[in-house]
Order: C-alpha cells, then sequence, then structure tokens
C-alpha cells in the first residue's frame, strides 16, 4: 500500500466561489472518516507535507487538478491548511479554457466533489479501520464524477445503481444538472463533448438497470420497484425512450 498512488474523495464541497477572480475555496479531504477502504485520515497527517510541498514552502510541489488527470491543471494553489474539517485550500482558477470550464461547472453545479492523491508514509491497524497519520501529497482535485455515498465516486453507475437502487435520486440531480449545462452552459466545444457522454452514459446505465420484466398477473417486487423507478426517471426528466 505504502508504494501506490492513492485517492481519497469527500463530498465537501465549496466554501467559496469569487467568480469575479475565479477564486474558490473548498477542502480536499475530510478528517476522521472512515472510507469504503476502512481507512481514516487523522489531522495531522498533511502537515509535513503542507509545509515542505505546499503553496508558501520554498519548493510548491503539490498542484491542483481536474479528475486527477495530470495533463489537466486546473488553477493554482494559493493556500493551503487543515483545519478541524479537514485540508482546506485557496486556489486561482487558470484564465486558461480549462480553467474557464472548471468555474463554469462549478457554478452549474457539475464539479461538487474533490479527492486527493497521495502517498501513505504512516499508517497503522486500529480495530476494524486503518488509521492514516502521514501522507506525501502529490495533488488534489476537483471532480467531475458524481458520489454513489458521500465519501466514494462512482465508476461504475450501472453496477452501483443494480446494488443500491437508492441512489437514484442523486442520478435524478446530476442527470437534471447535465442537462441544464448543455442547455445553457458556456463551455468548450471539448467540455461539452465530455458532458454530452456523461450524461449519454448515465441514460444509458439507468435503461439497462432498470429494465422492466414482461408485465404478469404476479409481478415480483422488484419487477414492481423497477417498473416503478423507471417511470419516475421519464417523469421527472421528461425524457421519450
Amino acid at each position: 500500500m505504502l508504494n501506490h498512488y492513492l485517492t481519497k474523495s469527500t463530498s465537501l464541497s465549496f466554501k467559496d466561489v469569487d467568480t469575479a477572480k475565479g477564486i474558490v475555496t473548498g477542502y480536499f479531504s475530510a478528517f476522521d472518516i472512515p472510507d469504503s477502504d476502512g481507512d481514516v485520515i487523522r489531522k495531522g497527517a498533511y502537515a509535513k507535507t503542507i509545509t515542505e510541498r505546499g503553496p508558501k514552502s520554498s519548493q510548491p510541489r503539490i498542484k491542483h487538478l481536474l479528475d486527477h488527470n495530470t495533463t489537466k491543471a486546473i488553477g493554482k494553489l494559493l493556500e493551503l491548511e487543515e483545519d478541524a474539517t479537514g485540508l482546506r485550500y485557496v486556489s486561482q482558477l487558470g484564465s486558461h479554457t480549462l480553467g474557464k470550464d472548471a468555474l463554469a461547472m462549478i457554478q452549474d453545479g457539475i464539479i461538487t466533489e474533490h479527492s486527493v492523491g497521495f502517498k501513505t508514509i504512516r499508517e497503522q491497524q486500529q480495530g476494524d479501520y486503518n488509521e492514516i497519520t502521514e501522507i506525501l501529497l502529490w495533488e488534489g482535485s476537483s471532480l467531475q464524477a458524481w458520489g454513489a455515498n458521500p465519501f466514494t465516486p462512482i465508476t461504475d453507475i450501472k453496477s452501483q445503481l443494480a446494488a443500491n437502487p437508492d441512489h437514484m435520486e442523486k442520478v435524478f440531480a446530476r442527470f437534471d444538472k447535465l442537462c441544464k449545462a448543455l442547455t445553457g452552459g458556456n463551455y468548450s466545444d471539448e467540455t461539452f463533448e465530455l458532458l454530452q457522454i456523461e450524461q449519454n452514459q448515465i441514460k444509458q446505465a439507468i435503461k439497462e438497470t432498470l429494465t422492466v420484466a414482461p408485465v404478469t398477473d404476479h409481478p415480483t417486487a422488484e419487477a414492481k420497484k423497477n417498473a416503478e423507478l423507471l417511470q419516475l426517471f421519464r417523469k421527472e426528466l421528461k425524457l421519450t425512450y
């Protein structure tokens, strides 16, 4: 585990967005919350790496990226610190196309979550969870992806929905934001294309997940629930298949 590039996500969103100056404030990481891997990051875990590599160090090395993509730096970190909640940052988004698109996606609610890319330096098992007390931080990312739960990004919509149909409301909210962004958003052609791809992926995943079984005199409870969810999806998003 110590030799791998790891990522951890959080649903903590933006604390402040100055659209005129392109400055955003938020949290890349949350403290004391067990994640799906059984890890808990403690306050103090980032202290050394901030001092050595943070924006106020002699050799700033920590980047602000989009979706952990090293070719997509969206801003320059101005501040990075630990507080009682987690790893707080202030970033000046770039004046380049990607920086402008990122700011627009934040305003439109497309980008809402954050994540860190790091290497674990010090950890120890504490009962049923793994406690991380020191981290080497490479980057903090703003995420376009939406989460299955507050602290785990979804990479496979279909399997997640099949495992837990209760996530449907999150899917509705995400899809609705994508529809609004694609209708009235001011993005580059590349970002428009990426948002359109995500919209189509969600649409297809829901269609495949909620395939309704043939009507019978005695439909199963699962078939009834799937039919209701599919009907709600069509009604809420005004879709026709």
